[in-house]
């Protein structure tokens, strides 16, 4: 009787475990991917606020880290359709640079109810350092 009443609570801890394991990589992955995005959006905001013209050296640090372009994304599966710029002289900005990353698709880690979403739209805004 012992030994089938430690097998049923080895199942249940290891159960709790797993549940608790998944749901910390499900956290961390979305606290990664969240902060990668951020810095991709500041990145180019700053860039943008040094070089207001330059609407696709804006675009290509958000993606490459690089004005000039690059062959992958620093993170992966962000694409230009998710970055909008908005530099002055746009009807929206005034005098400012703004960058926006949304649209960014992120899986969960979860097996038992296993989903995809979109994380929240990043949004920087930086005034211009040009006249």
């Amino acid at each position: 009787m012992r030994r089938g009443q430690a097998a049923i609570e080895s199942a249940l801890v290891i159960f709790v475990l797993v549940v608790i394991l998944t749901g910390t990589l499900d956290f961390g992955q979305y606290l990664y991917f969240h902060q990668s995005l951020a810095e991709r959006a500041r990145a180019a905001a700053r860039y943008g606020a040094v070089n207001p013209a330059d609407r696709t050296g804006i675009l290509n640090v958000a993606l490459y880290d690089n004005p000039s372009g690059g062959a992958a994304p620093v993170v992966a599966n962000l694409d230009g359709s998710m970055v909008a710029v908005c530099v002055p002289g746009d009807k929206a900005c005034s005098d400012r640079v703004t960058v926006t990353i949304s649209g960014y698709r992120m899986a969960t880690f979860n097996l038992v109810i296993p989903r995809s979403f979109t994380n929240r739209p990043i949004t920087v805004s930086l005034p211009s350092e040009t006249p």
